[in-house]
């Protein structure tokens, strides 16, 4: 449904959403008009009271304001449920309902001033104990009460764009073409700018960077642009989710009750197709591979520290990490890593550090040395480490996935981007923020030179000959497999293990590409990998 049109402005608000908050406006009315009318004319006033008379005239008054709401409740009620969703001629009405309902709310602020001023005046003198509480009533509960709702709602509902909506719609009509490529250009910056406003205020508590900004505007107008030509608001989005839902539900019916076809189901665990295909674990080579993804997710989740630690142990995760974590300001003399471990922004308690290592040691994996930590969290910088696992003869990169609000910016920015592989032309193209991150984080390896201290950590185990792995989950999974791009020209045999990538991630050729070294994990009907399914 269109966005409704008052004052000449659209507002992110259809005509046929007003149902349930006339409701409720409407019972509030009923009771308080009920509640008044009680006061009245069920109470015995004393007529020596000039406090008590002038009271008795202002409620009658207000008994007169609160029938006009219920009548314009009851019209915008009626109006509102009209029509359909893309049907709105029936609505087309409202908005000058709407306009009386303002004009009787400009009388009520009126009633709420007299009612303040009744009370300077009498308050103090009135011995009438019922009509202070009366009065303060409907001033406080009724007239500010409602000052307060209308001011948050209008916030709530206010589209900085929505004059330039409706003349660009005007224009349209009448076929100027100049005149339309201009107000264009100027709905698309002030929705660029209503988004970026929005980033801000979800962000109000992080410490803004140039890259911060960049990505307040990457995500501003992309989402300008994809709003730009659809007159929708909120609830449109919430009732086509239902509707697709409704839809899926009865093409999957349709399709299992066909007799002509070969799906069997669509549930999770369960042959869709008698073609089906499932790993077969009594073949030796299937088998070692389905080992290999269960051990290396154990590398992808440990790289999310402290949250993760506490959510897989929570009765005992807690005493755990205490005993390990000591804070700088309460016992600073005592070593809290081992030297050969480099920890990067770290938290005061090293909590992050500790975690990554009791997870391994809580899962008897003793043989796995962290070599490198970075807990640096900004975007398209996303927190990872290095490990190197004895056992397995790895050498093991593993990336945080999204678990603050700057890794969010990070899954946001989801514009194409080539990924810098050497000697390819630009048709391999990846997701912009984790092609930015899986740069991040070469870059770092490259500069701290991570990668020649982890082959390097025991040439007398042989950790030189050691091959390479790079994990990671959700953001972590997209980071992974691109960094493995940028990696696998000096390192031929890596092989990545993206849990949970999400969808669109790579292009065509350049996902056809890392079938060579990329396993992607997904587990049932996720939606972040499944989000482009065809």
């Amino acid at each position: 449904m269109p966005g409704i049109v008052v004052f000449r402005r659209r507002w992110s608000v259809g005509s046929d959403d007003l149902v349930l908050p006339a409701v409720f406006l409407f019972l509030l009315h009923t009771t308080w008009f009920v509640i008044l009318s009680v006061v009245l004319f069920g109470l015995v006033y004393s007529p020596n009271e000039t406090c008590s008379l002038n009271l008795v005239d202002h409620g009658r008054g207000y008994l007169g304001i609160l029938l006009s709401c219920m009548i314009a409740e009851v019209a915008i009620i009626w109006l509102s449920m009209r029509g359909s969703i893309l049907y709105t001629e029936p609505r087309d009405s409202m908005q000058y309902v709407l306009y009386v309902r303002l004009a009787i709310l400009v009388i009520e602020f009126v009633y709420a001033i007299v009612g303040i001023v009744w009370l300077t005046q009498y308050y103090s003198s009135c011995n009438d104990l019922t009509a202070k509480s009366v009065t303060l009533g409907m001033c406080l509960e009724r007239g500010w009460g409602t000052f307060r709702g209308v001011c948050i709602t209008v916030l709530c509902v206010f589209d900085p764009t929505g004059r330039t909506f409706v003349k660009l719609r005007a224009t349209k009509r009448r076929q100027r073409n100049l005149r339309t490529y201009n107000l264009r250009h100027r709905l698309e910056e002030g929705q660029a700018s209503s988004w970026t406003r929005r980033l801000k205020v979800f962000l109000c508590c992080t410490r803004t960077k140039d890259s911060q900004s960049d990505a307040y505007s990457e995500i501003a107008y992309l989402f300008a642009e994809f709003f730009r030509d659809l007159d929708i608001v909120p609830s449109d989005i919430i009732a086509g989710l239902v509707l697709l839902r409704q839809r899926q539900r009865a093409k999957r019916s349709a399709v299992l009750d066909e007799a002509n076809n070969d799906i069997l189901a669509f549930l999770s665990g369960m042959p869709v197709t008698r073609n089906t295909k499932y790993l077969d674990l009594k073949n030796a080579q299937e088998m070692q591979r389905y080992k290999e993804v269960c051990y290396y997710m154990l590398f992808a989740l440990a790289a999310y520290g402290w949250p993760i630690y506490l959510m897989r142990k929570p009765t005992c995760g807690l005493c755990r990490l205490a005993r390990s974590c000591s804070c700088c300001c309460l016992c600073p003399s005592r070593p809290r890593y081992a030297p050969s471990v480099t920890i990067e922004e770290d938290n005061c308690c090293g909590c992050n550090a500790i975690a990554i290592r009791r997870h391994f040691l809580d899962e008897n994996m003793t043989s796995v040395d962290i070599v490198y930590t970075s807990c640096h969290d900004a975007v398209y910088e996303t927190p990872f480490y290095v490990a190197v696992d004895h056992d397995k003869k790895k050498v093991v990169i593993s990336i945080r996935g999204t678990l603050s609000p700057k890794d969010a910016l990070t899954d946001l920015t989801g514009d194409a981007e080539r990924l810098p592989v050497e000697g390819h032309h630009g048709t391999w193209l990846g997701h912009k923020g984790m092609v930015l991150s899986a740069e991040y984080i070469k870059k770092k390896l490259e500069q701290e030179m991570v990668l020649s201290q982890a082959f390097g950590r025991d040439l007398g185990r042989g950790t030189k000959h050691y091959g390479l792995i790079v994990v990671g989950h959700s953001l972590g999974a997209g980071t992974a497999a691109i960094l493995s791009f940028l990696l696998r020209p000096q390192y031929p045999s890596l092989k990545c293990f993206a849990y949970s990538p999400p969808g669109g991630l790579l292009s065509e050729d350049a996902m056809e590409y890392s079938k060579e070294f990329v396993t992607a994990v997904v587990l049932g009907k996720d939606l972040v990998p499944r989000q482009v399914e065809k």
